[in-house]
């Protein structure tokens, strides 16, 4: 990948910390500590084994996409998706396939879950390709900014640059308009699945306080109509189903939430990151329809240097925010699947005896 764009240094936050009052006056005592969150987000996230080994996959796939760029974009898109979503379809899909759960309801919702953090590392595979064309996009106007002299231009150097704004205002903005439909599908089946997801817990939990009542006594008395009072045996298996459906859903329902998190941040960086593309077009096409002479040239190029930086640092952060995602959803998917295979190994276990 083109790295045209270095981030800035990170800025350094001092907030407060009261602490008790001294004894000797009425005042309280202030203490102010310096911490650097982006050294904290450093060491807890980027610094991991899980976050490293995911950049190099994705990298090596950079690499790979670009001394094959004339392949077939589809089938290029497939072997990625191969590589960096895990476990993959075809486990999942075994996996769903044996599961011994009798409900309908909940392998829907099981499976509906599965898809839709597929089609998240979907996207944000598709956003990384992104990030690599709006690299591309300004490698040209990054060279311009650290090798011209912006203050003493020559005419030369005036046709250079606009040269260079003609080709910039010429392509497109490689991200996607804040009002596209890139997000909202996949966020709204997320909050359709969470809503479904705690509604189906609900009614487990409700069983499983059947099962397991507050005096446990193994046979539960219900009452009939008249005083009379039946007793009724409830069968240990159903007990381990019910008990293994909730705990599927538990962590299908708190992944969806999380993930539905990720994608709102994405959307809000791609949507920053849209915007800011969009104010660098309107001064090069100021500047374009203003003409080569050296005031101009040297104007719009000191305000593409003012956005250049933050710019860099946004690409960089969604870049990282892509990666922790890819991530997210394999984590996700595997407790998922630890839990319906655990089921699975339970019920076999049970059948044996």
């Amino acid at each position: 990948m083109l790295e045209c764009l270095p981030a800035p240094e990170s800025p350094t936050f001092s907030p407060m910390h009261q602490v008790p009052m001294d004894a000797s006056s009425s005042s309280p005592v202030t203490s102010t500590t310096t911490i650097n969150l982006s050294r904290v987000y450093s060491t807890a996230v980027l610094q991991t084994k899980s976050f490293k080994e995911m950049l190099r996959i994705t990298s090596s796939m950079d690499l790979a996409a670009a001394a094959a760029a004339d392949h077939d974009q589809a089938q290029d898109f497939s072997g990625m998706l191969t590589q960096v979503l895990r476990p993959d379809r075809d486990r999942v899909l075994n996996a769903l396939h044996r599961s011994k759960s009798t409900s309908t309801s909940l392998s829907n919702l099981i499976s509906s879950y599965f898809d839709y953090s597929e089609k998240t590392t979907r996207l944000c595979l598709t956003l990384r390709r992104i990030v690599a064309e709006a690299r591309r996009l300004y490698c040209p106007i990054h060279t311009l900014l650290h090798d011209l002299p912006i203050d003493s231009l020559s005419q030369p150097d005036c046709d250079l640059v606009f040269q260079e704004f003609l080709k910039f205002n010429d392509d497109a903005n490689p991200f996607p308009h804040p009002d596209s439909q890139t997000f909202h599908p996949i966020r709204d089946h997320f909050c359709d699945l969470k809503r479904q997801l705690e509604r189906r817990l609900r009614k487990s939990s409700s069983r499983i306080r059947l099962v397991h009542p507050p005096n446990p006594n193994p046979n539960t008395v219900l009452c009939c109509g008249g005083g009379a009072a039946i007793t009724a045996y409830i069968p240990p298996k159903f007990a381990r189903r019910e008990l293994a459906f909730a705990a599927q859903l538990k962590v299908a329902s708190r992944n969806t939430y999380v993930l539905k998190t990720d994608l709102d941040t994405l959307d809000s960086l791609v949507g920053r990151l849209h915007n800011t593309v969009e104010d660098d077009k309107r001064f090069i096409r100021l500047g374009l329809n203003m003409g080569k002479d050296q005031h101009t040239v040297q104007e719009v190029l000191k305000q593409l240097g003012k956005n250049h930086q933050n710019l860099g640092h946004y690409l960089d952060l969604l870049e990282q925010k892509i990666t922790t995602c890819f991530i997210t959803v394999n984590h996700s998917r595997s407790q998922l699947l630890k839990e319906i295979l655990l089921h699975q190994t339970s019920s076999d276990s049970s059948h044996s005896q």
